[in-house]
């Protein structure tokens, strides 16, 4: 198995088993994130949207709301459970005569007809060809099509300011793997890859065949009730890829270390709130 496939199914493995978590975790960031994305858009009642990484719908959903009854929004994600349960929740909420959902790579897909817009929220720092990822983008939109995408800002090879919680959280689990279990997090985070700066990621999409490329540092925060909340939601997101590394027997040892190291980030009632800087981008194909 290449470097690339491997990190596409641990990618892939961790949000499947996430799924059914997933819901509740997309309500404290995702969900604010993904009406950002549907919003810089611009849709208009009839267009048709394809949404990369849909999971369990943070984009999806308020697209389907933005381009109406007479549009239609495809999402795709090559995990199982996450097109399951967010194929349920467009079942629940009456929404099958204008959004689907289904299995596939964003990294290596085809599509019938040309959409008009093409969003990807929070997902293309997690492919290991994002290049891939973009250029498939471009080629399923129209002439004049449009795509917004969010990703995580970075800063001197790691993520920016207001992320420390998540660079805590990575470096206590670091010291936790077995010798030579390789730590995904700097791979899977690509905070060495094409999408490492504005600059570079600007020069990715513009090489995929976008033009009028817009990158922007938007502000955004978090807050969690407890340090406890904080880490059960790691297991639902990224970091579960390090939780599963860490041998069962000493998982209790580390999140005992995470907890005493993220202390410093706690306000006096316990809670953990921080800022959660995102990257966004938008494009015209």
């Amino acid at each position: 198995m290449t470097e690339q496939s491997n990190i596409t199914s641990r990618v892939r493995d961790a949000y499947d088993k996430s799924a059914d978590q997933y819901e509740s975790a997309g309500q404290i960031i995702f969900h604010p994130l993904g009406k950002m994305v549907a919003d810089l858009l611009e849709l208009k009642p009839g267009e048709r949207v394809l949404d990369l990484g849909c999971g369990r719908g943070a984009c999806l959903f308020p697209i389907a709301a933005q381009v109406g009854t007479d549009g239609f929004v495809l999402g795709i994600d090559q995990a199982p459970g996450m097109v399951d349960a967010c194929g349920a929740d467009i079942e629940a909420r009456g929404l099958a005569d204008r959004a689907q959902v289904r299995l596939g790579d964003a990294q290596n897909f085809t599509v019938d007809q040309p959409f008009d817009a093409l969003s990807a929220g929070m997902v293309l720092f997690l492919l290991p060809e994002p290049q891939q990822a973009l250029a498939c983008a471009a080629a399923a939109l129209r002439s004049g099509g449009r795509l917004a995408a969010t990703t995580f800002p970075t800063e001197n090879g790691r993520l920016a300011a207001g992320w420390e919680s998540a660079e805590i959280l990575a470096e206590v689990l670091s010291t936790y793997l077995p010798a030579g279990v390789d730590d995904p997090w700097r791979l899977v985070l690509g905070l060495n890859g094409p999408l490492v700066s504005e600059e570079s990621t600007a020069a990715a999409v513009l090489a995929a065949g976008f033009t009028d490329v817009e990158i922007r540092h938007v502000p955004a925060r978090s807050r969690f009730e407890s340090i406890d909340d904080y880490l059960d939601w790691t297991w639902t997101v990224t970091p579960r890829m390090q939780w599963e590394l860490v041998p069962p027997e000493r998982r209790t040892e580390a999140t005992d270390a995470a907890r005493t190291a993220l202390r410093k980030l706690a306000g006096s009632d316990g809670s953990l709130e921080f800022s959660c800087p995102t990257r966004t981008i938008r494009a015209v194909r």
